[in-house]
């Protein structure tokens, strides 16, 4: 708009010249000036912009999302692209970026996104271009971009081979002599009754016959021994790790819908380390969540072998392994 303003009043200038009215030069002269100032303006400053991508939730596969990017920085109008990238699959989405940012008030972009696959979408704007005043001189600029959306996976079935896995793991075999617990297939001693003890656990027998109350105490796994390890190296392509993460995380919330702890482990090509996650609350599966959703996977060689050692020192005897 103020690109067709200055065209059009330079053009009114230029007719007015040729007519050989007084005003024309004057018209044109001021056009000239305002050019020249505003182009030099723009060239020499130092323009900082920062973008935060904002959502109120994470979405849904196949659902659209409404996402708000907010713009903040130096005075202009500007224009680029807004890569959207999904960190798990690889799949990038490009959108036509253009905002003003005026008077010290942030600019509000609104995007629809819609995925097909679950995973973690960043985002970046590439090509940027900071116009000055009359909307024909610009130059590039850079802007830094925080934030990110979660695409949530679908609940994915669990065969024969892995349920078997789950039961023996939530009957949870391996007990400590030495903890209380609550688990009542493996009593480790006798005491008498505190506050709060479960009467499930009353020796009633002994209580009668000693004329006081006393319990029995009981054994707690000494470890959760169960790990969840996704393999995002090997042959596997990007674009079916959806179905991988999906799997991962249907496996893990059965274990903590029933309050069983356990591990999962992969490697992050995009944080380029092991992550190894103690799962037992829901602030834990979320930082898995978030790891998984994030990992950047590749072709190429297996890293189930590098874990191996961190099983081994934390008492990992069975590995369910997505692949």
């Amino acid at each position: 708009m103020k690109r067709l303003g200055f065209l059009l009043c330079t053009a009114l200038g230029i007719s007015l010249f040729v007519l050989k009215r007084p005003v024309g030069v004057a018209v044109l002269g001021f056009c000239v000036l305002c050019f020249l100032l505003s182009a030099c303006e723009n060239m020499l400053s130092r323009k900082k912009l920062f973008a935060l991508v904002s959502c109120e939730r994470s979405g849904l596969k196949n659902v659209d999302i409404p996402i708000k990017l907010t713009l903040t920085g130096s005075t202009g109008d500007y224009s680029g692209r807004l890569r959207l990238k999904n960190m798990l699959t690889g799949q990038t989405i490009t959108k036509k970026l253009s905002f003003t940012i005026s008077g010290g008030k942030p600019a509000v972009v609104d995007i629809t996104l819609n995925s097909e696959t679950c995973g973690k979408i960043s985002a970046d704007i590439m090509s940027l271009k900071a116009f000055d005043l009359t909307g024909l001189v610009w130059k590039r600029v850079k802007c830094e971009v925080k934030g990110s959306v979660n695409i949530m996976p679908d609940a994915a079935e669990i065969d024969e081979s892995e349920e078997a896995i789950l039961k023996e793991a939530l009957e949870s075999d391996i007990y400590s002599e030495e903890n209380e617990g609550s688990d009542h297939s493996e009593p480790i001693g006798i005491r008498e009754y505190r506050q709060g003890d479960s009467y499930k656990s009353v020796h009633w027998k002994l209580s009668f016959r000693l004329g006081d109350i006393y319990v029995r105490e009981y054994g707690e796994p000494v470890t959760d021994s169960l790990c969840i390890y996704i393999e995002t190296g090997g042959s596997t392509p990007p674009e079916n790790y959806d179905k991988l993460a999906a799997k991962a995380l249907s496996l893990s919330m059965a274990l903590s819908e029933d309050g069983t702890g356990h591990y999962m482990a992969f490697y992050s090509f995009s944080q380029q380390r092991k992550i190894f996650e103690h799962i037992d609350s829901s602030d834990s599966f979320a930082v898995a969540l978030d790891s998984l959703l994030s990992s950047q996977p590749e072709q190429g060689k297996e890293h189930k072998a590098e874990f191996s050692e961190l099983f081994e020192k934390s008492g990992i005897s069975r590995v369910i392994e997505i692949k």
